[in-house]
This record gives C-alpha cells, sequence and structure tokens, in this order.
C-alpha cells in the first residue's frame, strides 16, 4: 500500500505589476486610434513596428517567472511513500496496501534483517494489510523488552520435533531463521530433523549437549554420534570398516550421518522373518497403518506379519483408501525430486505411484521417511512379495 502525503493547495502567485515600459512607448490594440484623427484612418506617424513584438517577449517573460516563483513557494509535489507518521501508537507501524517490508525499513531507517527478525517474519515478501510491525529501537521495543526480559521462544527455550515438523516452520513459528537454528544446534541439512529431536532456540539458555558414552564393548553397540565425529572417524575408532557401518546401519552413504544419531558398531543376529501359520483358506489382505507406523498382512482372521514400517513424511504423505496390488517388480529403479535409488526390491504397486517395497537406504522403521510408499525391511518386503498375489486388498488408514 502506498500512504500519500496531505495535498497541498496550489498557491497562486501574485499579480505581478504591469512591465515599464520605455518612454514614448505605450500597448495598442487594432482599434486605437491616434489623437485627432477619425477612426480606420491611420496616424500620420506610427511608432516602429520593431518594438512591438519586443514589448511581448518581455511580457511573456515576466509571466513564466511569475509562475516559476509561485511553484517553487508553495512546496515540492508529494508523492506516494511510506507514511511518515504510525497508526496507534508510536514505534508500531500498520501495513497499508502497496506496502513493501523493504520500503517500510528503508523509512525507518532501519535494517530489512532486524525489522523482519523482531517482528517474526521468515519470508519477507509476505506481509499483509493490518499487520502491525514493531519498529526496532523504538520506545515500543524498548518497552517490549523490558515487559518481559525472560521471554523464550517456545516458553523455556528448546523445541521438541513432533511429527509433521520442518526445521523452516519451527524457526517461522518462533521468529527467527533457519540459519541461526542450524547454528545454534549445530547442524548443517536443514531438511534432516528427527521426530523427539531436541532443538535449541535461544542464546540464553544452555547448549544441547549430545548424549556421552564410553567407548562401546561387545555387548554396548550402540554409538551416539558427537558434533565432531564423522562416519571414517567412528569406523576407526571402533576397528571396524566404513562398509560395514554402513550395511549394519542401512546408511546410502558414508555422509548420512548426524549429531545425536546412534549407530550399531556391529550387525545386529540374523533374523529369521517368515510368516505365521493361518488358515489354508483365508483371504489374504494387507493393512497399512499411518498412525502407528505399522504393516500388518491378514489371513482369514488370523495375523501372518506385523512390522514396523515408514511411510511418507507430512509433505509428502501416503494416499488412504482401499486398493488392490496391481503391479509387481523384483526390483525397480526409482526417480523423483532429490532422489535417484537405483535397485529398489520387492516393489508392488496399489495405486498410481505409490507402492509396498523394500529400503535398503535407511533403518529408521517406525517413522515417516518416503515420498510416499511404503518402505520395508528388504527381508520382509521379499516374504510379503512372495505372499501377495495381485489383486490382494490394501487398506490404507489412520
Amino acid at each position: 500500500m502506498r500512504a500519500f502525503s496531505n495535498a497541498h493547495t496550489p498557491v497562486v502567485p501574485p499579480l505581478m505589476p504591469p512591465p515599464a515600459l520605455e518612454p514614448g512607448l505605450r500597448l495598442t490594440s487594432p482599434t486605437d486610434t491616434a489623437p485627432g484623427k477619425s477612426p480606420g484612418k491611420s496616424p500620420d506617424k506610427s511608432p516602429d513596428r520593431t518594438q512591438k513584438p519586443a514589448v511581448h517577449m518581455a511580457l511573456r517573460f515576466v509571466l513564466s517567472l511569475a509562475l516559476v516563483l509561485g511553484f517553487l513557494a508553495a512546496g515540492p509535489v508529494a508523492l506516494p511513500s511510506v507514511r511518515s507518521s504510525v497508526h496507534a501508537e508510536e514505534g508500531v507501524y500498520v501495513v497499508d496496501p502497496g506496502d513493501s517490508l523493504a520500503a517500510i525499513a528503508k523509512a525507518y531507517s532501519v535494517s530489512l534483517t532486524d525489522l523482519a527478525q523482531d517482528n517474526g517474519i521468515a519470508n519477507p515478501n509476505i506481509i499483509f494489510v493490518g499487520q502491525r510491525l514493531l519498529i526496532p529501537g523504538s520506545a515500543a521495543a524498548t518497552e517490549r523488552a523490558a515487559a518481559d526480559p525472560n521471554f523464550l521462544p517456545a516458553e523455556t527455550g528448546y523445541y521438541t520435533v513432533q511429527r509433521g515438523d520442518s526445521l523452516a516452520q519451527v524457526a517461522k513459528d518462533n521468529g527467527m531463521r533457519v540459519n541461526d537454528v542450524l547454528r545454534m544446534n549445530g547442524l548443517t541439512n536443514a531438511n534432516l530433523i528427527w521426530v523427539g529431536q531436541k532443538l535449541r532456540l535461544s542464546a540464553r539458555v544452555e547448549a544441547i549437549q549430545p548424549e556421552k558414552q564410553e567407548k562401546p564393548t561387545i555387548a554396548n553397540t550402540i554409538y551416539v554420534v558427537q558434533a565432531e565425529d564423522t562416519l571414517e572417524k567412528i569406523a576407526l575408532d571402533n576397528s571396524i570398516s566404513v562398509h560395514n557401518l554402513m550395511i549394519a546401519n542401512g546408511l546410502p552413504n558414508s555422509s548420512f550421518v548426524w549429531s545425536g544419531q546412534k549407530l550399531r558398531l556391529h550387525a545386529p543376529p540374523k533374523r529369521e522373518p517368515g510368516l505365521r501359520a493361518a488358515p489354508a483358506g483365508g483371504v489374504r489382505w494387507i493393512e497399512i497403518n499411518l498412525s502407528n507406523q505399522t504393516l500388518t498382512a491378514w489371513q482369514g482372521d488370523a495375523v501372518v506379519m506385523h512390522t514396523n514400517v515408514s511411510t511418507g513424511t507430512y509433505n509428502t504423505p501416503t494416499v488412504t483408501g482401499r486398493y488392490g496390488i496391481n503391479t509387481k517388480y523384483s526390483s525397480q529403479r526409482m526417480m523423483g525430486p532429490g532422489y535417484d535409488l537405483p535397485g529398489v526390491p520387492w516393489v508392488m504397486y496399489f495405486y498410481s505411484g505409490y507402492a509396498i517395497h523394500g529400503a535398503y537406504w535407511h533403518n529408521n522403521f517406525g517413522t515417516p521417511m518416503s515420498h510416499g510408499c511404503v518402505n520395508m525391511r528388504p527381508d520382509e518386503a521379499a516374504i510379503l512379495y512372495n505372499w501377495a498375489d495381485y489383486g490382494t486388498e490394501v487398506y490404507v488408514h489412520y
């Protein structure tokens, strides 16, 4: 929005006295007659004709000069701009149609970053009409800080990640920038947070210390990644190869580690997944519970498999409803925005591009991780692939 200053009333320039003429000259019109002569007859002598244009030019010059001086006295014409006064109270600006945060910051001689941060604005391009903005350094800003000097984001200065959260949304909800949240928590990837993770949101609270742990032994094979760790360093310190460490934890590459992550240092005992006994004639169907992140295979009224899975995230949710398996591949390359996964095993499509399949690139089953598909442990996916025929019902619900 643009605010306009009060329009100035045009100042009418004062009337200028007529120009003085040289002695012997006068302004004449075509109807003027010379003294003692009758109308229509030329006087015996007429003034020099070359003097009339000079008089007209002098008049035009004087009138133009008067107009210029009059406008200068009236002051400059007001142009649309962010108004200099604020609404309701000093130090608070109420957004009008056409305003931009950059223009408001410039009008009050404050930085765009400070204005956005003090008002909890994550995207400086998004403000709305009627929004009240606190001007940094103003009396109102000082009063607010003095009124509650103990104010902390999220009440305690810490926030625990919930299902469906993103780092960008957490930062926006607490009036912070994503880079500040990353820096305060020693994070490098804004897309990698997990349910239950504790985030520090204020420099006035203690930094979150990773869990301390003695060097693991055979009986204690879980290691908590520290801020300075790399997978190569962890492997070297524990006398195992990076390759075996990746296999034990289902890591897609050696860079897939973060502070606070828990890693197995030895492969778990070999599981022998299988199907439980069930009536031979029972109808086979698959139930996927998105709330519990579980998959249950039914045969009749008997459960033949029950396991944790990883379904779609908040931004890429898994569809709900009743479907049937329509396409199966023992292995398939899957590609999409931000991923390219060769050799995805035991793929069973049940609706459009949504499928149940094995996932070798993570071991975080029980937590939403996918782009909409249902991720299973590869060995369990193989068993389900051989058990479920074309047309097997897939029921997905919360």
